[in-house]
């Protein structure tokens, strides 16, 4: 190939497939490891092996890519083999302490900050953290305790459009109802306060209630054990229900959705918002 001359997007593709046929291989995989054992990286002990400029270059010459992997899934083995590996490197306090200083870094650029921003506001539930999906029980932990700690400040991003949300409007769309003309997301009843869907003609209006936040009780059963944040959503929803339930006469519905359920069967919970918008007819 002529130097300074660029590979097509096909030619690329190419490639790629002929490097996964190649490494499916064993025995390519098994000498290819014989042979670099014990070899020193060329970049071990180097900083700062590319300039900003030429990071930029690359990360701009791979937009709209797919990636290579896309599609194929990690084997029970692989998980296991990348927890253990990711427990190993993160013992090693020199590595926490780089990653810990590479995150400052990423914070001070206003468009990291704001693409965090727009990723937090699908549902941000404390309790998904699990033990055994590559976190401890103490990382488990201070990630609970950051994100409460947050909330409390006042800094936590406002949660609107989460994914549960975003699943029942899809799906409110997919029956024919129209956002805006049947039904409103996030719509201030009554000027008091913000409800997730109303369908104003109807007078229904529905809550998509994160299992956390709003404290189901089919995850926490014992309600006496429950975070202040917690207490103070529940208490909301009481008098949010209340007030619902008194205004007008007592003519409008309130439905309530976990965000569980949701994720579990999205159609049976909007079932259950078409029933009570024929029972308004």
């Amino acid at each position: 190939m002529k130097k300074g001359s660029k590979l097509t997007e096909e030619q690329r593709q190419k490639n790629i497939e002929a490097q996964k046929k190649a490494w499916a291989n064993p025995e390519l995989r098994k000498r290819h490891s014989e042979i670099h054992k014990g070899q020193i990286a060329w970049n071990k002990g180097k900083k700062n092996i590319y300039s900003e400029e030429t990071k930029r270059k690359m990360g701009k010459s791979n937009l709209g890519r797919t990636a290579w992997n896309k599609g194929s899934k990690l084997t029970e083995e692989q998980r296991k083999r990348n927890v253990e590996a990711q427990k190993k490197a993160w013992a090693n306090p020199e590595l926490r302490k780089k990653s810990s200083e590479s995150h400052k870094i990423l914070w001070q650029r206003p468009e990291y900050r704001k693409r965090m921003s727009e990723s937090a506001k699908t549902s941000i539930n404390p309790s998904k953290f699990k033990v055994g999906h590559g976190f401890s029980e103490g990382v488990i932990g201070k990630i609970r305790k950051a994100t409460l700690k947050q909330y409390e400040s006042g800094s936590f991003p406002k949660q609107t459009d989460t994914k549960p949300e975003r699943q029942i409007k899809e799906e409110l769309i997919k029956r024919g109802h129209k956002e805006g003309i049947d039904f409103i997301h996030q719509y201030k009843f009554m000027n008091k306060f913000m409800c997730d869907f109303c369908f104003p003609d109807k007078k229904v209006v529905v809550e998509v209630d994160g299992d956390f936040w709003h404290a189901n009780p089919k995850k926490y059963p014992d309600q006496t054990k429950l975070h202040k944040h917690q207490i103070k959503d529940i208490g909301r929803d009481k008098s949010k229900n209340a007030y619902i339930a008194k205004v007008d006469n007592g003519s409008w519905t309130m439905i309530r959705l976990w965000e569980s359920d949701i994720d579990k069967n999205v159609i049976e919970c909007v079932d259950k918002i078409e029933e009570a918008l024929k029972r308004q007819i």
